[in-house]
């Protein structure tokens, strides 16, 4: 939450790999909101440092990965890196996470991800 956690990693010489599922919100809390809420979107938008500097300004490499031809080499390029990693994926501001669990169900009421989105 503080983001001084890269301290530690560099600290402590810790070969940590971090990805950023970057939309520009908080992103759960947005989806929750879209779909529960009736699109009622509220205090979501957030705005954020650029990471790759933040990376950089604590001497861990960072990358920038802004479309979907870049994923594999920035992956491959970070489980080769010795040291600590962040990679900062730009992804588009309405994306979802699936699987999710709605609030107060079970685990066995995990909604997967709508057909549309299976199709895209």
């Amino acid at each position: 939450m503080t983001l001084q956690e890269m301290a530690v990693l560099v600290d402590e010489g810790l070969p940590v790999k971090i990805a950023i599922f970057n939309n520009g919100y908080l992103g759960m809390v947005r989806q929750w909101q879209q779909l529960f809420y009736d699109k009622n979107l509220v205090s979501v938008a957030m705005t954020q440092p650029d990471f790759v500097k933040l990376a950089d300004a604590y001497g861990i490499r960072g990358i920038r990965v802004e479309t979907k031809a870049e994923v594999a080499s920035a992956i491959r390029e970070a489980r080769a890196h010795k040291g600590p990693i962040l990679l900062d994926f730009q992804i588009d501001q309405e994306e979802n996470v699936w699987p999710m669990v709605p609030a107060g169900a079970a685990l066995s009421e995990t909604i997967e991800a709508p057909a549309e989105e299976l199709a895209r």
